[in-house]
């Protein structure tokens, strides 16, 4: 309490490249680091860790943006997290929660719905889930969600921390295709 903070080094000396259009898996045990790279670079760590270096995209070093001008920049970057209730508003029906990032750029409201009921066909769900609230979905269903919200902005960058291991295994080859 009052007490000066340490800080435990939790991955070193991480770097890699990515192209447009190709895709990176970072393998490791439990507690190696895979989450907290990609909370890293997506910067929903600020607060709670040290991040030093550089993370680029398009030529950006979004570790020196300000926090304006970071959420100005966020919606190049989507995370999709292992638990989907980490990151949906359990108050928001599934049609508010997959339209938020189409609201944010000002989109019409025809314009948005039309938007989520074509991205809920792309995670294979049916249109009537768009009025429906997370609590009526399977966790499965609830991740296929989470997934359609994330690409909704069409992200430069789309980090999956085990997007698919809440799905059944039938469903898992199709959303990684559609990934």
């Amino acid at each position: 309490l009052g007490g000066v903070s340490e800080w435990m080094t939790a991955v070193k000396a991480l770097s890699f490249s990515l192209q447009k259009g190709t895709s990176l898996g970072i393998v490791g045990e439990s507690g190696s680091g895979k989450t907290t790279i990609a909370l890293a670079l997506s910067r929903l760590l600020s607060n709670q860790a040290e991040i030093k270096g550089e993370i680029i995209v398009d030529g950006v070093d979004i570790n020196s943006l300000s926090n304006k001008n970071l959420r100005q920049f966020r919606s190049n970057i989507q995370m999709v997290f292992q638990d989907p209730f980490a990151s949906i508003n359990p108050r928001f029906s599934i049609m508010q929660i997959i339209e938020e990032g189409l609201l944010i750029r000002g989109e019409s409201k025809p314009k948005r719905q039309k938007a989520v009921l074509e991205a809920l066909k792309t995670v294979h769900l049916p249109e009537s889930f768009a009025y429906r609230y997370p609590h009526e979905l399977s966790g499965g269903q609830n991740q296929r969600v989470g997934i359609a919200r994330a690409m909704m902005s069409r992200p430069r960058l789309l980090i999956c921390d085990e997007a698919v291991s809440a799905l059944d295994v039938s469903i898992q080859a199709q959303i990684l295709e559609l990934l």
